[in-house]
């Protein structure tokens, strides 16, 4: 029970550290916030498929631990990919860039 909290623990800091790290670097310019969104859902995407697709497609082998490994690895690596993607991803969506200001008497269509 002590791992299973002290692995959570972990896991809550790291995402934690993505989100901060995501929305730092979002609140710097529009176009940094864009690309860091569009980046993080693609790693979360990717990170999905790793870890739910890709091992369905693997063909199980009788007697060889081969396939379980990498069925393994796929889950462990899709999985944080995924989770530290979706982390980043939040924390760019929740960060709001400062606006420009635009001097009085012109607009823009």
């Amino acid at each position: 029970m002590l791992r299973f909290l002290v692995a959570i623990v972990i896991a809550g800091a790291l995402g934690y550290g993505a989100f901060i790290a995501a929305y730092r670097k979002a609140r710097r310019s529009p176009a940094r916030r864009r690309g860091l969104i569009a980046g993080n859902a693609v790693a979360l995407a990717l990170g999905l498929v790793l870890a739910l697709w890709v091992p369905i497609r693997i063909p199980e082998t009788t007697g060889s631990p081969a396939s379980l490994v990498a069925i393994s690895l796929l889950w462990l690596v899709g999985g944080c990919l995924a989770f530290l993607g979706l982390a980043a991803l939040l924390g760019a969506v929740f960060a709001r860039p400062p606006q420009v200001d635009r001097p009085s008497g012109t607009s823009r269509p």
